[in-house]
């Protein structure tokens, strides 16, 4: 663990937030990162802008995310959850970022940017 923060209340800063509450606690917690790091986090904090963001501050960023976060979502096809085998999976690229689908009990979605 490199840094850590407690969330006390609404009036909890962390820095910028125009990109909302998740997205700004990662960038807060990201200062402490040498660039080119990798750094995870889950869907409550995960967006596309945020994923944005952590690559033009040249830090990798893999996060699970919830479908209605995700801008395009009507242009991309991912198979219906009942269509799909477990363990099966599909992927979108539009580098430098991957969005996959996996199947386990439920689907997973992933969010990230691929190190170039």
């Amino acid at each position: 663990m490199l840094d850590f923060a407690i969330y006390e209340n609404a009036k909890t800063m962390f820095g910028e937030s125009n990109l909302g509450l998740g997205p700004s606690v990662i960038l807060s917690l990201a200062k402490s990162i040498p660039p080119g790091s990798c750094v995870y986090h889950d869907r409550y904090f995960t967006t596309v802008p945020l994923i944005e963001e952590m690559e033009k501050l040249n830090l990798h960023s893999t996060g699970t995310i919830m479908q209605n976060r995700i801008p395009d979502r009507a242009t991309i096809k991912f198979k219906k959850d009942s269509a799909m085998r477990r363990g099966e999976c599909q992927q979108f690229v539009c580098e430098p970022t991957v969005l996959v689908k996996w199947k386990d009990n439920k689907s997973v979605l992933l969010h990230q940017t691929v190190p170039g």
